[in-house]
């Protein structure tokens, strides 16, 4: 049985590449996807093959794509940035792991001093995506730094200023790439109305995993009290956020859950109540996830389907509580001459009313 990945070279299969014994991609919730593909390498020649080839040194661009539902997926493409070696003596038994991360690394790769006057957020974002040749995703932000005012000043590298925006604006960024290795790089909240990508089955008569891990924290705030004083008026810019913004994937959220009040204070250097409105929001929005569970699957185990990050699926099976939607927050492939096996991270910022059974059989 052949590995169940297809490696390539620049966008092109590469018959060189073929032979690896293991993929290993990592994707996280509004972080850099890495990848980890192993090769069993020998001695040649008097050499040990494949640590000198070319198409395995830094900077080279390697996609990983694989089979969902008969169509083919890219779970990542990006630059080569490093290797693992094992010896054996003799060579059998000798590996060589070769690292690397999705296109979002470069934007890292250099220092920046720069100032963005009369710009919002979104502009400065949409900006330096455009140097890095990424199709962008990005929801535009109202609030403008103006130069009589505070203007929007970066002082480190481009992947750390837009997560910083990001984060400002509680949204998340990520760079994918689809089947024909175009990249996109999203700067946004996740869309949690989204329909359900698929059903994770526990206690079901079709179940697709085994086990499910559920932790919850219930220690967050529920709101914001912001306040910032207008710098050239002297009049307070109040914008407090009573509530999350986002759409709950239950019936009860925490602070339904809690019923009582548990806030944080944000000071920020802001002009106007959009601007503030945006960051109390964006602190609330981070807070807001206290579910996590784990579980695992593979594609044989899901008829073929994928899980992915920055999706919403389906858990049944989990009692009245616990079933319902969840945002995935990480999946770990881990791909093979056996399987593809998925690990998995799930968040979800709300419950259901106990007492409704296990969901649907």
């Amino acid at each position: 049985m052949g590995l169940g990945a297809l490696i390539t070279l620049n966008g092109v299969p590469t018959p060189s590449l073929s032979g690896a014994g293991q993929v290993i991609v990592y994707e996280r919730y509004g972080e850099t996807t890495y990848y980890q593909i192993r090769y069993p390498i020998d001695i040649v020649d008097g050499d040990i093959s494949r640590i000198g080839d070319s198409s395995l040194d830094p900077g080279s661009i390697l996609g990983v794509t694989v089979l969902a539902d008969i169509q083919p997926a890219c779970l990542v493409k990006g630059p080569v940035i490093g290797q693992s070696i094992h010896l054996e003596d003799g060579g059998a038994g000798s590996y060589v792991v070769v690292k690397g991360a999705d296109t979002s690394l470069t934007m890292a790769r250099e220092f920046k001093s720069q100032v963005w006057p009369n710009v919002s957020d979104s502009e400065a974002v949409m900006a330096i995506l455009g140097t890095y040749g990424l199709i962008p995703d990005v929801t535009p932000t109202t609030a403008r730094h103006l130069e009589l005012k505070h203007s929007l000043v970066q002082r480190q590298s481009d992947l750390d200023f837009v997560r910083k925006l990001a984060r400002r604006n509680g949204f998340i960024f990520w760079v994918d790439c689809n089947p024909l290795f175009i990249e996109t790089a999203h700067f946004k909240r996740p869309n949690l109305l989204a329909p359900a990508l698929m059903d994770l089955n526990i206690n079901q008569e079709d179940n697709n995993i085994e086990s499910f891990d559920i932790v919850w924290d219930a220690e967050r705030p529920t709101s914001v009290q912001g306040i910032q004083l207008d710098l050239g008026t002297k009049t307070p810019i109040p914008a407090p956020v009573l509530i999350s913004p986002q759409t709950g994937l239950g019936a009860l959220n925490l602070q339904s859950i809690t019923r009582d009040l548990r806030s944080i204070y944000l000071a920020a250097p802001v002009d106007d109540a959009g601007d503030m409105l945006a960051r109390n929001e964006g602190a609330l929005i981070e807070a807001d996830w206290f579910i996590m569970a784990r579980c695992r699957t593979s594609i044989h185990q899901t008829g073929g389907r994928l899980v992915r990050a920055h999706e919403v699926v389906n858990v049944n099976g989990a009692g009245s509580r616990h079933s319902g939607k969840y945002l995935v927050a990480e999946v770990k492939h881990i791909i093979d001459h056996t399987a593809h096996v998925m690990e998995i991270e799930l968040i979800r910022n709300a419950w259901n009313p106990s007492g409704l059974g296990i969901g649907p059989l």
